[in-house]
């Protein structure tokens, strides 16, 4: 490898780095509020091996909810390193059926790539 690709070669790797980096802070401090009542809960468990066939196993939780004109919506609850939310068991286990919260969630839905807004505070509404 010539002296020119190894620097193309790095140019391109901090280049793709910077992408991941930004993609990753915008889609954290895109704050959008809804106030839903839950209509359930469930985990999507993923399973992969590597080149070495090592297994690994991913998972996060994900909730199901009408928002107040009877949209059915589906969030994930899963931990966010950028927003320094590390409760995502905890928020799983408050939110309860039949209740309704105001949670405010980042990240955008993309139903193609299996992407969900990322529930990151929750409070529940008393009625």
């Amino acid at each position: 490898m010539g002296k020119l690709s190894k620097i193309n070669f790095v140019v391109v790797v901090i280049v793709v780095l910077l992408i991941a980096v930004l993609s990753e802070v915008i889609f954290s401090f895109n704050d959008t509020e809804y106030t839903v009542t839950i209509t359930g809960k469930d985990r999507i468990t993923e399973s992969s091996k590597d080149s070495d066939g090592n297994s690994h196993t991913s998972s996060k939780y994900i909730v199901f909810a009408d928002d107040e004109n009877g949209n059915s919506l589906v969030f994930e609850n899963t931990d966010c390193f950028i927003r320094l939310k590390f409760n995502s068991s905890n928020v799983q286990g408050q939110l309860k059926e039949g209740n309704t919260y105001k949670i405010t969630v980042v990240g955008y839905r993309v139903p193609f790539f299996s992407w969900y807004q990322n529930i990151i505070k929750v409070d529940e509404v008393k009625q």
